[in-house]
């Protein structure tokens, strides 16, 4: 049967129907909020941010970074698993909110039944600074002083029940060291008391630490990895005279508990191409850090892991929160 021109035009008008739908979905869809539950400029942000770009262009839709500080993380991760499961809500999560405070106090949110794993973004193991004019020379040199009877070592952390604090309460027991903690409000705060000597050495992450080492105030004595990272070879990893020490901050993304399937998995895979894109991948690489996604199950292992671990930490050196 052979079509009239008005027949063939109406079926060309149907099967683009389609597609005209899927883009003015596109065009109807409200920005992504991507929270962030920690201050601008913080090592989260920057991850963040830097994910920021590739994730949108992915996604096809307008992605907005907010940040929501407070509570060592709590608050922006609250509002996260209050937020509207509507697809357009994204935590950028680390194991603080959502793996250290909840096994520690008591939150506002369920961390394993409130929110909606959906992958890992990347990994970064701590580093131990020191100042490179008042403090110890060496990795070596730490040890030794530590372990003296009678030792007056102290090291900071920005606060109390932080991943930083139970990184230097596991080295501290591992290496049967005598070490006292010395709290402060934030990192600007550690840098000050190491540089003024009132603390002799802090666990931060790379980027926190990046700027000051390189205008050569600081030192970074070890890295808290398995093994040696590539991008600073000529620093030791702690484990190789600690065996088994590690501490590793991780970042992922998590969406309301109520979030669809269908919206869970758009949201998944453009952020895990968002993760393995070439420039992401690069850029954390020079911040001494690992882009890697995960399936939602291994990133909800990840979490029951972590729980476990530094609560162990906690409960033996009974760190009071």
């Amino acid at each position: 049967m052979r079509l009239s021109a008005f027949g063939m035009l109406s079926l060309a008008i149907l099967a683009s129907l389609p597609v005209l739908q899927a883009k003015a979905q596109e065009r109807e869809r409200a920005p992504l909020r991507l929270v962030v539950p920690y201050a601008a400029g913080g090592t989260t942000d920057y991850v963040a941010r830097l994910l920021q770009k590739p994730l949108g262009e992915f996604l096809k839709q307008t992605v907005i970074v907010e940040n929501r500080p407070g509570a060592a993380g709590t608050i922006g991760t609250d509002n996260v698993a209050k937020a509207p499961a509507d697809g357009n809500t994204l935590l950028f999560g680390n194991q603080g909110p959502n793996a250290l405070a909840p096994t520690l106090r008591k939150t506002p949110y369920d961390a394993l039944n409130d929110l909606r794993p959906l992958t890992t973004i990347a990994f970064m193991p701590l580093v131990l600074m020191t100042s490179a004019e008042k403090g110890p020379r060496s990795l070596e040199l730490l040890l030794q002083q530590a372990r003296k009877p009678g030792a007056n070592v102290n090291y900071g952390s920005s606060g109390i029940g932080s991943l930083a604090h139970l990184t230097a309460v596991e080295f501290s027991r591992r290496g049967k060291l005598e070490m006292t903690h010395i709290p402060y409000q934030g990192g600007s705060q550690v840098a000050t008391g190491l540089l003024q000597g009132d603390i002799q050495c802090s666990f931060a992450t790379s980027l926190e630490s990046a700027s000051m080492v390189r205008s050569g105030r600081m030192r970074v004595l070890g890295v808290a990895a398995a093994h040696r990272v590539p991008s600073m070879p000529h620093i030791p990893a702690i484990a190789e005279v600690l065996p088994g020490f590690e501490s590793v901050l991780w970042f992922a993304a998590f969406a309301p508990k109520g979030t669809r399937d269908e919206d869970a998995i758009r949201l998944r895979d453009a952020l895990v191409k968002a993760v393995e894109s070439a420039d992401f991948r690069r850029y954390l690489a020079e911040n001494h850090a690992e882009a890697r996604a995960s399936t939602p199950e291994q990133l909800t292992q990840l979490i029951q892991r972590d729980m476990q671990h530094w609560a162990d930490v906690a409960r033996t050196a009974r760190v009071a929160m």
